[in-house]
């Protein structure tokens, strides 16, 4: 479970394979000057006697993410050349299994302290296997830099090694894992030493710079104007809170939210009886401490922090894209209102767009100004957090936003290209999240077949409609099938994904039952979705019907909800 667990984490990370890490990676040059400047240590790839092709992250990072389905990348030439052949690295050990034996593990870059809460995008991982298939030999903990040599292989669609299986980009086979005695950054402090985690919450103040000028900075790496004045505004953490809270609120109105929460309990991504305002305000406030307000008029910023901060610097630039994106979204769409009555999918792939241009503009700002764009925040930065245990898979769909949209800006205008280029997007946003994790199906919509489900399908199935309908969608599939299936299953069945919606009936006794109908790309990927569908004790899934794409199945909150609907009525 472990080794899911960390490779769930690493594969969400993937999603954002954009990122660039700063000041701590040598760049492709120095690292390799480095390694030809050793001592003549029998570890040194530049004087071992059977010296090796050096591959370094730098290297691994040139390549650039085209599909997060398929997972598909294009790789530089110089690395599809090493492809099946015997090379050598210098890297950090992370563990795969457990710290107790590292026949598989995995190795990352030196800036890495602690995968379980810094991890790196996956083109900064290698899967790493040592000795033979079934062997009982175990393998130390390297705290050191390592130095291994083995066979490298690059993940491709038709790959079968056993990297690709476990969802890496990268891989070692047969690998020699051994302590590197030549030069070599140290390792990241992590969670057991004094400067693990608050490392950098005493930072050193930024200048000062005033609203204007930054708010024009902002504007200039977005090559757009303001609509409407924007303010700086501090506020106390309540008045803060209140305004997130009024925010979501006006996404999802109160007459839907208990339904809405009951729907996700029954899909398993939530608690029972968990407040669906409250959940969403808690992990919002539990990451920023500067947000816009839902007109682009105003960046709030909570009064107790250091405005000079790094962190807070970074999250009010953030702030202040976000206002840009209202403004230019209200001047483009109009006046619309993403209440429970529209398509969640394409509300999901608004934020996704705009989480895109607002991680896209605070890398770049903090490239600007040499600031880490991992810092932690100050000290004085105390969300006040409610705790809600069980809500893994629901923290992963309501992330997935922030993991696409970056990845899909880069996409569109690589990692240093101008911003202005995304006006034509602004005015016809994706309508499906399908579309970030593919963007060339944005591009070229007549690469798929999109099949929507009308929002009346469920009125069939009962004599009342049903309380709420809404969409799951690719954003909400991913997270669902991987509660008993792999990072890479999930992805690629949820690939395959046409059109769904879902619909709740709530009765007098507070039981519930969901209908929940999906369309895919052709038979064969219906019945493979079947295959893979989570458990659930009051679950019903209607027979195939030779020839169909179209999948459907009824779940209850108990027997006697499921019960309640004549799955034949229709």
């Amino acid at each position: 479970m472990k080794s899911k667990r960390i490779l769930l984490i690493v594969l969400l990370i993937v999603v954002v394979g954009i990122v660039k890490f700063y000041d701590v990676i040598p760049s492709k040059e120095e690292t390799r000057d480095s390694t030809l400047d050793k001592n003549t240590d029998s570890n040194d790839p530049a004087t071992a006697s059977d010296s090796l092709p050096i591959i370094d992250f730098p290297l691994l990072a040139e390549a650039r993410p085209k599909d997060l389905i398929d997972m598909s990348l294009a790789f530089p030439e110089e690395l599809q050349k090493l492809d099946g052949k015997k090379v050598s690295l210098i890297a950090f050990m992370a563990p795969f299994d457990s710290l107790e034996d590292m026949s598989k593990c995995m190795m990352v870059p030196s800036y890495v302290g602690c995968t379980f809460c810094a991890p790196p995008n996956l083109r900064q991982v290698v899967f790493v296997t040592q000795g033979e298939e079934g062997s009982e030999k175990k393998y130390s903990f390297i705290e050191e830099p390592s130095y291994v040599t083995g066979i490298f292989r690059i993940t491709n669609s038709d790959s079968t090694h056993e990297g690709k299986k476990q969802g890496f980009v990268y891989s070692i086979e047969n690998a020699k894992v051994t302590a590197y005695t030549g030069e070599a950054p140290k390792r990241a402090p992590g969670h057991a030493t004094p400067d693990g985690h608050n490392r950098g919450q005493n930072a050193e103040p930024l200048p000062e710079v005033s609203t204007e000028e930054l708010i024009k900075e902002v504007a200039d790496m977005l090559g757009q104007n303001q609509l409407y004045p924007i303010s700086i505004e501090r506020v106390s953490v309540d008045n803060f809170a209140e305004n997130i809270s009024f925010q979501l609120g006006k996404t999802y109105p109160e007459t839907f939210r208990s339904a809405r929460a009951q729907a996700f309990y029954i899909f398993g991504l939530l608690p029972e009886k968990t407040d669906w305002l409250n959940i969403l305000t808690s992990l919002e406030l539990s990451q920023h401490v500067a947000k816009a307000d839902s007109q682009g008029r105003r960046v709030l910023v909570i009064d107790s922090v250091p405005i000079n901060h790094p962190f807070v610097r970074l999250d009010i630039v953030g702030a202040i894209s976000d206002a840009f994106f209202s403004q230019q979204l209200k001047r483009n769409l109009g006046n619309m209102s993403f209440t429970i009555k529209n398509n969640e999918d394409k509300r999901r792939s608004l934020e996704s767009l705009k989480k895109g241009i607002r991680q896209t503009i605070i890398r770049r700002y903090a490239t600007a100004k040499s600031i880490s764009p991992k810092i932690p925040p100050p000290v004085e930065f105390m969300p006040n957090e409610q705790q809600y245990p069980d809500t893994t898979l629901f923290n992963r769909w309501y992330r997935i936003p922030e993991f696409v949209g970056p990845f899909f800006i880069d996409f569109l205008v690589g990692p240093t290209g101008s911003l202005s280029q995304l006006e034509p997007v602004l005015k016809k946003p994706p309508s499906t999240m399908m579309e970030f994790l593919r963007p060339s199906w944005y591009k070229e919509i007549s690469l798929w077949d999109r099949n929507p489900i009308r929002n009346n399908f469920a009125d069939k199935f009962m004599e009342s409609p049903p309380k709420i309908t809404d969409i799951l969608g690719i954003g909400g599939l991913i997270p669902w099938l991987s509660k008993l299936n792999s990072s890479y299953i999930a992805r690629s069945i949820a690939g395959k994904w046409v059109g769904d919606r879902w619909a709740l009936w709530q009765f007098p006794d507070e039981s519930a039952v969901l209908l929940f109908e999906t369309r895919w790309q052709d038979e064969k990927s219906a019945l493979e979705f079947c295959e893979v569908i989570p458990e659930h004790d009051f679950q019903w899934l209607f027979p195939h019907e030779e020839g169909s794409s179209t999948v459907r199945i009824l779940r209850g909150s108990s027997l006697a909800a499921l019960n309640r609907v004549d799955p034949f009525q229709e």
